[in-house]
């Protein structure tokens, strides 16, 4: 099966063989969409919890030249950091992660906080008892995780449990889970990561948000499975789960965000021969059709791409 490209931040690249039958590529973790992929980009925990925010190229200068001063303080305050994260008292907590959050919408200090020891901080407070705490460490969560190399080292040292444990919480709120399944996407643009994060039992609960929460966490849970679904083995998984309803569910909704997510995915749900059968028992042809009448010309590619997948013998 052919993979197209989406998978680097510059945008290029994406090989095809012949006739065989397609799947999309990564949806682009990144600040700011790029023409071709899709933000799940970093926001300032400060800021609505439902509309991503972006920072002005002054503030990314000005920026610039406090890094070096950002991680002397970040060191030299590193056990007074801890121990708030840790203490019982909420107010403190929220004071680190929200500092957390905010300082990673940074580009330039994603794998600063990384690498001197934000995970660290952040563990406590995705198993903080405030909700608040919770949203903005889930906040911080998705911002660090649109580095490239912090998508390895957070899955290397306990990212992918620590968004996990606010995915499968049943206590918190839609801006939480919006930012952890917000975290999961940018993680599975990385191939290793893929089958990582599918087999820390990930695939069930975003399954769940996609049928029946508000759109906003709806579009992230249905970004996260077309990057998992990439991957041959979670293609079949995701399905396994259930998730071949809600996507074309998803696919038929009037949000224009979440139907190109469904298509994203949708167009990787279509290739395994069990998948395909599904799909066709499920009237996914006429969805698909009403799709390519309703949406833009990105959705109708995904949709037309999904259509030749499900006709291939």
């Amino acid at each position: 099966a052919s993979r197209e490209g989406r998978v680097t931040q510059q945008g290029g690249g994406g090989r095809t063989m012949g006739q065989s039958e397609s799947k999309e590529g990564d949806g682009l973790a990144g600040r700011r969409p790029w023409r071709g992929g899709k933000s799940r980009g970093a926001d300032d925990a400060g800021a609505s919890e439902m509309r991503d925010q972006e920072a002005t190229i002054q503030d990314e200068a000005d920026a610039l030249e406090d890094d070096e001063e950002f991680v002397q303080k970040l060191q030299r305050n590193i056990k007074r950091l801890t121990a708030y994260a840790q203490s019982a008292d909420c107010e403190l907590q929220r004071e680190v992660a929200e500092t957390l959050a905010n300082q990673a919408v940074i580009a330039s200090r994603q794998v600063m906080i990384v690498e001197n020891g934000g995970l660290e901080l952040l563990l406590p407070l995705t198993n903080s008892e405030d909700e608040e705490v919770r949203r903005l460490a889930a906040h911080a969560l998705a911002n660090l995780s649109v580095d490239e190399d912090n998508q390895v080292t957070m899955a290397q040292e306990g990212g992918i449990e620590m968004i996990l444990s606010l995915l499968k919480a049943h206590n918190d709120t839609d801006a939480t889970l919006r930012q952890a399944a917000k975290a999961l996407a940018n993680l599975a643009v990385n191939p290793d990561n893929k089958r990582e994060i599918a087999k820390r039992g990930a695939i069930k609960p975003l399954v769940h948000i996609l049928g029946g929460f508000p759109d906003a966490v709806r579009i992230e849970a249905a970004a996260a499975l077309a990057n998992l679904a990439v991957d041959d083995d979670n293609e079949r998984l995701i399905a396994e789960c259930g998730g071949l309803c809600p996507v074309l569910e998803a696919l038929a909704s009037d949000n224009l965000e979440l139907a190109s997510q469904a298509a994203r995915a949708l167009r990787n749900l279509s290739v395994h021969p069990a998948n395909k059968a599904e799909l066709l028992a499920l009237d996914a042809k006429k969805v698909l059709q009403k799709a390519i009448a309703a949406h833009d010309d990105e959705v109708r590619e995904q949709c037309k791409r999904s259509l030749a997948n499900l006709l291939r013998s």
